[in-house]
């Protein structure tokens, strides 16, 4: 298939190109304008955007399901609905939950990942959001499930979903982390969040092995000149830096922008979408709590956050009409650093020869998507 007319994100910056796709990979970038050969199909994308396909670091549901569940027809009806978002690759998020349920949730991950969705975004990890956080900073996660570092129960979640834990989230100022950073980072990537640490546990627990920051932005303590703390800790130390946009209200333009003109080299834009997104407005009964859903938050019955509900293309549009910052740079947040964080670069996150043909097509003037390809295929 050869696209024509689209704008290529290349490198730093968006440029007229034509696509070949073959065998489900980018063949060739060509010159704009480029001749499509004898009975080759042809698509034609002038006035789009085309970047490679969205990765989130952070989705724990949609449209009423939530991974907890552990229902495959509700991980086929949220990695079909991420594909709206742009997304094409995920890791499943799972927060604090009894055992039972924990290791229920995380054998089903596994089989899933063995047995992808057809059609749908690819499932490409998990990220442990809980339980191993501080119930004074638990946020909209269940206080009653939260628990000290235990890497028995750790090791015991990794295992059965096939070692595929490729992110945590942990509270640095609990009883034990330090060995249980320093063991859990030889698995995967190990992020502090949900947080009330000063700034020197926190800075100690990156010389432990941790490497991120999970949304600087909600249940991470108070940061002054005085005391950093953990938003301190990992503005001056971390690897990467995951925000989470839960919506257009309770962070104002300034901080966005604060944040994204001095890391914009380890932002990644996480939606930590619920199962809240895409449901109608409206009060709902969820797990004994009352939540009420609007088209970009929703929270308790107490005014509490309760989670996400927007998509990572929302996001996106977001932080670009705020931030100020160059949209090539923009891009690169949801595409080529989360890539390099689960170690696929090679594969995927940004548009080269040789990888593979995860795409999406937005309209140039106001970036809603229009089109989504996984593996050279067109699926939304």
């Amino acid at each position: 298939m050869l696209i024509q007319n689209g704008k290529l994100l290349l490198n730093d910056d968006f440029v007229y190109r034509d696509l070949r796709i073959e065998d489900g990979r980018i063949a060739e970038i060509l010159p704009y304008g480029s001749q499509p050969r004898q009975g080759e199909q042809t698509m034609d994308v002038y006035g789009m955007a085309i970047t490679p396909g969205f990765i989130d670091l952070e989705v724990h549901g949609d449209r009423g399901h939530d991974f907890s569940d552990a229902d495959r027809e509700g991980c086929e009806i949220i990695s079909k609905s991420l594909l709206r978002d742009g997304v094409t690759g995920y890791l499943a998020a799972v927060n604090a939950f009894p055992e039972d349920v924990l290791a229920e949730t995380y054998e089903a991950l596994g089989q899933w990942m063995d047995d992808p969705v057809e059609d749908g975004a690819r499932m490409l990890g998990v990220h442990m959001r809980g339980p191993f956080i501080s119930p004074a900073a638990a946020g909209c996660q269940d206080e009653a499930y939260v628990k000290d570092p235990d890497l028995d129960l750790f090791h015991r979640l990794n295992d059965l979903c096939g070692k595929r834990v490729k992110l945590l989230t942990m509270s640095p100022e609990l009883a034990g982390a330090r060995h249980f950073i320093q063991e859990a980072a030889k698995e995967c990537f190990v992020c502090l969040g949900n947080s009330n640490a000063d700034f020197d546990t926190a800075r100690m627990a990156y010389a432990y092995g941790a490497r991120g920051l999970t949304d600087p932005f909600h249940n991470t303590g108070v940061f002054s000149p005085e005391e950093p703390g953990l938003m301190g800790a990992g503005m001056d130390v971390a690897e990467a830096i995951l925000a989470n946009i839960t919506d257009e209200v309770t962070i104002h333009p300034a901080t966005m922008r604060m944040l994204f003109r001095g890391n914009f080299r380890r932002n990644i834009l996480v939606s930590g979408k619920t199962a809240y997104a895409g449901l109608p407005n409206g009060t709902y009964e969820i797990e004994h709590h009352q939540v009420t859903k609007t088209l970009s938050r929703a929270t308790f019955e107490n005014g509490r956050d309760a989670g996400s509900v927007m998509g990572l293309n929302i996001i996106c549009k977001l932080v670009m009409s705020t931030s100020g910052l160059p949209l090539p740079l923009l891009f690169r947040a949801v595409t080529e650093l989360p890539a390099k964080l689960l170690g696929v670069f090679d594969q995927v996150g940004s548009i080269e020869v040789g990888k593979r043909a995860d795409l999406v097509m937005m309209d140039f003037h106001d970036y809603e998507v229009t089109h989504v390809f996984l593996g050279g295929k067109q699926v939304f």
